[in-house]
């Protein structure tokens, strides 16, 4: 194996490994070539292949990869080359296209005499070559991790490998997992498995058989899961799938034991301004008592008694809010966790992603097993064709009202439908669903209007769908009178459309600075969008956007806030900065991220304001709101279940760099 020796013991049913390191290429895989396939499955459907060639000599080791794949009707192209020395050491890498919907990549990094020159879309630098450094950008090419994780145990297993091109470099962490025994066709197939962090915003899980090649990746395109597979292997899959979610859920067990509350069980937060919800009058100089992961009183403190055993924590100068929601989330990695809670978000909605992984994750939270927001859970399905999201698929009435059956046995709170829904099915999904007492939520469908929409059953829409009319128009009209008379809700996700939308000239920064501290991946996919819209098409598209919501909103038509995930946890801070914009005071901004929500989900008896008997769930900020919305970034704790949470450590552990 590669001229190591692997002894291998089971201590506490995990297998641990001794490796004695390697020099690199072995003996047996000099002037040797190998061609293969890798599956590439968007929330567990088959959308894609990536071919590959590496080709061994006394040098070292060629790679050449070609991705491709399609995502709901976007074609995703990426080629990759990477030249290894015979130790593995890169010495050329080359990466160019895209690596989702919105994020180019025209990556080059060139090694020589210890000196790289890095170029990456329209920048160019040159860098001294780090210690333990490898070349990457992204997820793929899938064999390239192989690889990277080959020269990481060939080069003494360090803590960090630093790979380019990065801000200047990425830190990524290597951690062997362990062994796993699959079985295939008739065969067992034994695998070592890998954490990767780093590489990608969180972990990904990456498996390697006896001969060292490449088998699977579990990651994800953009935020979203993504699921690389090599053909011969492509039934261990679902297998693979229990093993990385088990480790992830470890993983945010470990996070609660990194970064323990500040104080739980019972306390009180005494002398801050207290807005109980962000319509109420602010009380100063208030006490809020908690006690079991409830609220025991809310209120001046010259009439709340605290005994002595409370311990007080001080809040003067500080303003206490009812904490936050993000009603469009993708919390597809553990990593969401700690970055909502940061932002002061202690419930999310995600709209759509893997059940078995978001059903473990909320369970995990639930129990309070690691740092997070309560989870609540919409789940997807789309109708049939080519181009149709995800796994999840309905043809017939009878299908879909059989997926509502799945979901609702596994407590999702929503069904979400997607583009390729009929009328029928619609009308079919939504009815059962309100049979079964859950809402329906999602996009338009491609086939019906909004009328058609409302009419066959969805309750609730994402996103500021074109068909809704443009500001102004008779159309746009209509659409909020159906919606005020229906009682529709809207996510409108208007800070997404804001990092999307925007001109070449405008900087990411000047409207979100929470991406001066987001972990490198995520800055370098928002800094890959690329397209030609003008600083004067990007303010019309903004105001546009403002004009809607404002028109819903006078018209009494629910706002509720929500991301589409974005940057994780500022986007939601964002959205509301917008709705300000938009023309909303900021109390009716804050409601529809607290109260409103609540209410929507009809969970306002027990969360959403800070009142007696709900559970505590709030945000101590260090500037007070309503007086200045983007005070809302001023988190300094927020309380989930009564557990009190430090921000900035948060912000740390989900891979920010906070600044006090």
């Amino acid at each position: 194996m590669n001229n190591r020796t692997l002894a291998s013991m089971m201590l506490g049913g995990a297998a641990i490994i001794s490796t004695i390191s390697f020099p690199g290429v072995s003996a047996r895989e000099r002037s040797s070539h190998e061609d293969g396939i890798v599956l590439v499955h968007h929330l567990e459907r088959l959308v894609g292949r990536e071919h590959y060639q590496l080709t061994y000599d006394e040098k070292g080791v060629l790679l050449n990869a070609a991705l491709d794949f399609t995502d709901r009707g976007n074609r995703i192209q990426l080629t990759s080359t990477l030249q290894l020395d015979s130790h593995l050491v890169p010495i050329q890498f080359q990466s160019k296209g895209r690596l989702y919907r919105f994020v180019n990549i025209d990556t080059t990094v060139n090694v020589l005499d210890g000196i790289a020159e890095v170029g990456n879309l329209s920048e160019a630098t040159q860098t001294e070559v780090p210690t333990a450094f490898f070349t990457a950008r992204g997820y793929a090419p899938f064999v390239g991790q192989a690889l990277m994780v080959r020269y990481w145990e060939g080069h003494g297993r360090p803590a960090e490998l630093n790979v380019m091109p990065g801000y200047p470099v990425l830190h990524v962490a290597i951690r062997y997992r362990g062994t796993d025994s699959v079985r295939i066709e008739n065969r067992s197939v034994r695998l070592r498995r890998y954490s990767v962090d780093g590489l990608v915003w969180g972990r990904e899980t990456l498996w390697l058989d006896e001969q060292d090649r490449f088998c699977a990746l579990l990651t994800r395109i953009h935020i979203l899961p993504l699921e690389a597979i090599r053909e011969d292997l492509e039934d261990a899959l679902p297998a693979l799938q229990t093993l990385a979610i088990a480790d992830r859920i470890s993983d945010l067990a470990d996070f609660g034991h990194q970064i323990p509350p500040v104080v739980q069980g019972e306390f009180a937060l005494v002398g801050g301004r207290l807005y109980s919800s962000p319509t109420e009058k602010p009380i100063e100089n208030a006490t809020v008592h908690i006690r079991d992961r409830r609220i025991v009183s809310a209120g001046p403190s010259s009439s709340i008694r605290l005994s002595n055993r409370v311990r007080v924590i001080p809040a003067q100068g500080k303003t206490i809010i009812p904490g936050l929601w993000d009603m469009h989330a993708h919390a597809s990695q553990i990593e969401w966790a700690p970055a909502y809670l940061a932002a002061g978000v202690t419930t999310i909605r995600d709209m759509g992603g893997e059940k078995e992984f978001l059903t473990a994750f909320r369970d995990a939270l639930s129990k309070n097993h690691g740092p997070g927001p309560q989870l609540l859970l919409a789940g997807l399905i789309d109708g049939p064709g080519p181009n149709g999201y995800g796994r999840v698929i309905a043809t017939t009435d009878a299908e879909g009202r059989a997926i509502v059956d799945s979901y609702h046995h596994a407590n999702f709170n929503q069904i979400k439908l997607y583009g390729l829904m009929t009328n029928d099915l619609v009308t079919a999904i939504s009815s059962y669903a309100h049979d079964l007492g859950m809402t329906v939520t999602g996009h338009v469908p491609n086939a019906l209007s909004v009328n058609q929409a409302v009419e066959s059953g969805m309750d609730q829409f994402a996103h500021l769908s074109e068909k809704l009319g443009a500001p102004g128009s008779i159309q746009l009209q209509q659409t909020i009178q159906l919606f005020a008379t229906h009682g529709t809700v809207v996510d409108p996700t208007i800070a997404w459309n804001e990092l999307l939308e925007r001109a070449p000239e405008t900087a990411l920064s000047s409207f979100e600075p929470g991406i001066l501290m987001a972990p490198g991946p995520i800055a370098m996919s928002y800094n890959g969008v690329k397209n030609n819209t003008t600083l004067a098409e990007e303010r019309v598209r903004r105001q546009s956007d403002l004009d809607i919501v404002k028109a819903m909103h006078d018209r009494g038509v629910r706002i509720v806030a929500g991301t589409d995930g974005a940057v994780p946890g500022h986007s939601l801070l964002r959205e509301i900065e917008l709705y300000v914009q938009a023309g909303m005071s900021p109390s009716e901004a804050l409601n529809s991220a607290t109260l409103m929500p609540a209410k929507v989900m009809q969970m306002d008896k027990y969360v959403g304001s800070i009142e007696t008997g709900k559970r505590a769930d709030l945000l101590v900020l260090d500037a007070d709101p309503l007086a200045n919305i983007s005070n809302i970034r001023k988190g300094r704790w927020t309380v989930a279940n009564g557990r009190l949470y430090d921000c900035f450590t948060l912000w740390q552990i989900a891979g920010f760099s906070p600044r006090r």
